[in-house]
């Protein structure tokens, strides 16, 4: 094994075990508010704190206030599902703590491993929900929301949510993807543009990246991409890579990398996306932070991203268009899926308020259209679903690619692995992801690893039901 990559895979996660620990001695009822970039907000205004467990005296009574640990992504979002909740529900108070991804992860992990009873409700991404189910984060959510999931959900968003037979986070919201395209760069090469149903195989996108792959000032360097993934380097969007031909990145249990992560399939799907960049060269080695800008200001032809980037590519003023994700020829058809839910915590002491707001956001229409409307995310419900596959505002271009995301939520979605130790196993293949970009060999990348996560992943057998 290379020692030098052996110790930065290691020091990578020394440093996120070590950002989780750092709190772990914090009790105070303002920790959650700790993390840096997290603001503390109520749709009424409030933000001081409460004491008697949340309860507070109002002007008609006892008002017991929830508070939720949220990522600031939706944070408008929220706040407008909270004033029309309390407008209903003027007995409850909801309290907002709100965070960039890396800052709430941290807050939740300070909260919840020193049992902190100040935080009642929290986001779990989904691939989380086995983790913080089997840390005793979260409380069984069967018996207070009283639904049968089948019947308001994705079953997609169900299994996501879902831990040893019981529902332990409710689906706020859905995703899927589309692959957008530059028609002015199709027409100025002459190449003839996809249909909004034509599902190519990735093998035809090579071929037609390949024509609208350009150096176009001479000067030997290429200034115009075929294709891009958005989230390049990222296992949510590179999975239905393997999936396509019929591999799996770990086994069942979420406990063995090894022969998954490094599988004929694995090695056979990274091996393309390798030579996306290095032998076909119709792809940027840009990160992900600049991919949207790239499609947006002509730089790529084709865009393979998620339905919520719409807005932002809508306003950018580009001549675009859209057709299906594409999968391998022989292959079976995958598309990414997999976002948000919100769970109890086990150890608030306001579960009835929290359980009323929580049916508000995710089983309720209102709350659950609200959340759709502002966020601009593929909604989880069946009865939202139904809504954009039957109301004619959906037909028509754009508003349409919410229709296309919602079918291939349905019909195609995989989600990613199941683990305790999924983020373990993400930071470490998100890194090899970035090495096969810049070139490394493809099976010693995968096999490197499989073998540092399996060697992180013993923590957790006997965990496992």
């Amino acid at each position: 094994m290379n020692l030098t990559r052996s110790m930065k895979l290691l020091a990578v996660c020394l440093i996120a075990l070590a950002v989780v620990l750092a709190g772990c001695g914090s009790s105070d009822k303002s920790g959650a508010n700790n993390a840096s970039g997290t603001s503390n907000t109520s749709a009424s205004g409030s933000t001081g704190e409460t004491g008697d467990g949340g309860q507070q005296s109002g002007d008609n009574g006892k008002v017991t206030e929830i508070t939720a640990v949220i990522y600031s992504n939706y944070e408008e979002a929220m706040k407008q599902v909270i004033e029309a909740f309390e407008q209903q529900h003027p007995n409850i108070k909801v309290k907002l703590f709100s965070s960039p991804f890396a800052q709430m992860m941290e807050t939740i992990e300070i909260k919840m491993s020193t049992a902190s009873d100040d935080v009642d409700l929290l986001f779990v991404d989904s691939p989380l929900t086995m983790n913080y189910s089997i840390k005793g984060y979260l409380e069984p959510l069967d018996d207070w929301l009283g639904i049968d999931p089948k019947q308001v959900w994705t079953q997609s968003t169900i299994d996501a949510g879902t831990y040893n037979g019981q529902m332990m986070a409710a689906p706020i919201n859905s995703s899927s993807q589309v692959l957008y395209l530059n028609k002015d760069l199709f027409e100025a090469n002459g190449v003839p543009l996809p249909a909004e149903n034509e599902r190519m195989t990735w093998e035809q996108l090579v071929e037609i990246g390949q024509k609208l792959t350009a150096d176009t000032n001479g000067d030997g360097q290429t200034d115009i991409f075929g294709f891009s993934f958005d989230q390049v380097d990222r296992a949510y969007q590179l999975l239905p890579l393997v999936n396509s031909l019929g591999g799996q990145m770990m086994s069942e249990d979420g406990l063995k990398a090894d022969g998954y992560t490094n599988s004929p399939e694995a090695v056979q799907a990274f091996q393309f996306y390798s030579d996306l960049f290095n032998k076909y060269k119709i792809s940027p080695k840009i990160k992900k932070e600049e991919t949207i800008e790239y499609f947006t200001s002509g730089k790529v032809a084709m865009f393979l991203a998620a339905n919520h980037s719409l807005p932002r590519i809508k306003d950018s003023g580009i001549n675009f268009a859209v057709t299906l994700h594409p999968y391998f020829e022989g292959g079976k058809v995958v598309t990414p899926t997999g976002a948000w839910g919100m769970g109890i915590s086990k150890y608030s002491k306001n579960k009835e308020a929290a359980a009323e707001f929580l049916k508000f956001l995710t089983v309720e229409r209102q709350g659950a259209e609200i959340f759709f409307q502002v966020a601009g995310t593929l909604p989880a419900q069946l009865e939202l679903l139904n809504e954009i596959e039957t109301n004619p505002v959906y037909e028509e271009f754009p508003n349409n690619i919410l229709r296309i995301a919602a079918k291939e939520s349905v019909e195609t979605a995989v989600l990613r692995p199941k683990s305790p130790g999924y983020l373990e196993w993400e930071t470490i293949i998100n890194t090899a992801f970035e090495d096969i970009k810049f070139g490394s060999d493809v099976k010693k990348a995968l096999d490197n690893a499989a073998y540092e996560v399996d060697r992180l992943l013993k923590k957790y057998e006997g965990t496992v039901n």
